[in-house]
């Protein structure tokens, strides 16, 4: 055991066993690493001869695999043996668009061990978003599920730099010409069963070496290329895997896609950090009473899902349901305090809230043991400093609005990404100590954090600040409602003023009558200064693939409708329901 895989362990075995958040945060440190492969050094230290289930793969066909340690310790070798076969040197960058499988699990170890950095992408991405992550990522190899290769082929001339191109997947076949260069025909991954199960590194993995890099998921700009090293994304998930509350033997399941951050936190690292199961899921389309099936079938013990998520299982008939679980999480939305409730009752755990972004790992969160607070997302993960401070940079008093800005000096977080690709973004994030996450928050007399909302989105409507979080929330308690999104819009006299774009649940239907309804609850629940004064029925929001609310769309689309003096089909003013509502008399 070499010592920087000791002090990873004594840094892990402190979170898995510390009986207190607060001794948590007042003792725990990062550990100084200088050459460490996570996949080399740790997992393989911790799989080899070991018997236990590192993996639940399911489909809503009822197909499952499972795989021990020891089978993906040893399979994981063969891929990287493969994979050096086939040209990948120690940074070469790897795309990988594929759904959730043994496969995927596989590759990522795989390429970790064999010096490779891993640029996941989503399966949803257009030819175009291809190209343009393997031209900016400098890609050299891409990993590509069969009915996705087709699509990938299309980002054209983008493709021409590549190594190599492996097909994951029986179903696809592509016969290369004598004449045509190795490099531009498809490698079958089934290839990588014939090399040798025992794998030795000729070369050493640096701390500083590059690892994972992500594209975020764009909610107010074009997407960033995030860049984390090997030690400062598997080990910063010691603070995911410690907000989780995963531990070594449970069977943990993270309601994620692969191709974005989220997966990487909760479906991969963190319960691997731990030595537990992982549990994955792999559909077609989301079916919330398949996916509960599924974590009573598998005795899941741990669940992380998104606010989007439990809104669906909310629709379903939770009471016939016997869970094993003993912590549920949430994280990549905030947190409603309505489904927070109704989830508590339903699943008998109570839901914690956790905040992070693609540059971190888990930031802020509510952790175990720790009295939660209604609309809070509760306090700083140990090993970070988080602050809220104002534009000239200083922190704010309680209740008072501020950035989230993490402590970079003397200590550097080891979750925290090392920057962008992009230099000139990097100077605006990094100052003077200081890495600045773009979110807005308080924090109140008992140091937990309230979430308030991106920079971009806080606005302000006739001298007040208006946090769309903060409405969408109080909308959410509207028995119509499924989900709402706030964003600024301007009445007739040029006032800004708020607007709600609103998806109804499944037995609703938009029309004047549910409008009425809608606006009758927002008097009797919302403060005037605060209350929308518009509405508009979607059918769906836009969203990011990591089912983030794209609020930049709906504000663009509502100035366009602005700006040609035209209404939504189904959008509806409060003016419109004057005498239902009582507008201009004192209440």
């Amino acid at each position: 055991m070499t010592a920087d895989l000791e002090k990873f362990l004594a840094a892990r075995d402190f979170l898995l066993n510390v009986p207190s958040y607060e001794e948590a945060y007042a003792k725990f440190q990062w550990p100084h690493l200088t050459k460490f492969n996570w996949a080399l050094d740790y997992f393989d230290s911790m799989a080899k001869g070991n018997d236990q289930l590192a993996l639940i793969w399911a489909d809503e066909n009822g197909n499952e695999r499972k795989v021990t340690f020891d089978e993906m310790h040893r399979r994981s070798n063969q891929v990287a043996n493969f994979l050096r076969d086939l040209g990948l040197t120690k940074g070469d960058r790897v795309i990988i668009m594929m759904e959730t499988s043994v496969e995927l699990y596989e590759l990522m170890l795989g390429i970790m061990k064999a010096g490779g950095a891993i640029i996941p992408a989503a399966t949803s991405l257009p030819p175009k978003d291809i190209a343009d992550r393997i031209t900016r990522g400098e890609v050299k190899f891409a990993v590509v599920h069969a009915p996705f290769v087709e699509k990938f082929n299309k980002a054209g001339s983008a493709l021409d730099g590549l190594k190599a191109r492996i097909v994951v997947g029986d179903e696809f076949s592509q016969q290369c010409d004598e004449e045509a260069e190795a490099e531009k025909c498809w490698t079958q991954y089934s290839e990588s069963e014939k090399y040798p199960e025992t794998y030795e590194a000729p070369f050493i993995t640096y701390s500083t070496d590059e690892l994972f890099l992500f594209f975020t998921s764009g909610t107010t700009s074009k997407p960033k290329l995030v860049i984390h090293t090997h030690t400062s994304y598997p080990v910063g998930h010691l603070t995911t895997m410690y907000w989780v509350g995963v531990r070594p033997g449970d069977v943990h399941f993270n309601i994620s896609a692969p191709g974005w951050a989220k997966y990487a936190w909760s479906s991969f690292f963190a319960p691997w950090n731990a030595g537990a199961t992982i549990f994955t899921f792999r559909y077609t389309k989301f079916n919330a009473k398949k996916v509960l099936d599924a974590v009573e079938k598998y005795k899941v013990n741990t669940l992380c899902a998104p606010l989007s998520v439990l809104k669906l299982f909310l629709l379903e008939d939770l009471s016939k349901y016997k869970f094993s679980l003993h912590d549920f999480v949430s994280a990549g939305e905030p947190l409603n305090p309505e489904v927070v409730r109704k989830i508590d009752e339903a699943f008998g755990v109570q839901v914690r809230e956790g905040y992070g972004q693609t540059e971190t790992t888990a930031l802020i969160g509510v952790f175990k043991g720790m009295v939660r607070k209604e609309g809070s997302m509760g306090k700083v993960a140990p090993g970070y400093k988080v602050a809220l401070l104002d534009e000239q940079l200083d922190p704010v008093p309680a209740g008072q609005d501020g950035q989230i800005s993490v402590e970079t000096y003397p200590v550097y977080p080891l979750g925290l990404m090392i920057g962008y690709d992009d230099p000139e973004r990097n100077k605006q994030v990094f100052k003077a100590g200081w890495y600045f996450t773009g979110d807005t928050a308080y924090q109140d007399e008992d140091g937990y954090f309230h979430f308030v909302g991106r920079t971009d989105d806080v606005f302000k409507s006739l001298d007040y600040r208006i946090s769309p979080f903060e409405v969408e929330s109080e909308l959410m308690e509207a028995e119509p409602v499924m989900e709402a999104a706030v964003v600024p819009t301007v009445d007739e006299r040029d006032r800004i003023v708020p607007k709600a774009f609103i998806v109804l649940k499944p037995d609703y239907r938009p029309s004047r009558a549910a409008a009425l309804d809608i606006f009758r609850f927002i008097r009797d629940n919302i403060a005037p200064y605060k209350r929308p004064r518009v509405i508009e029925f979607l059918e769906a929001f836009p969203k990011t693939v990591s089912m983030k609310v794209m609020r930049r769309e709906l504000r663009a689309y509502d100035r366009e409708m602005r700006q040609k003096g035209e209404h939504g089909e189904y959008e509806f003013w409060e003016k419109e329901f004057k005498d239902e509502l009582g507008l201009g008399k004192r209440r």
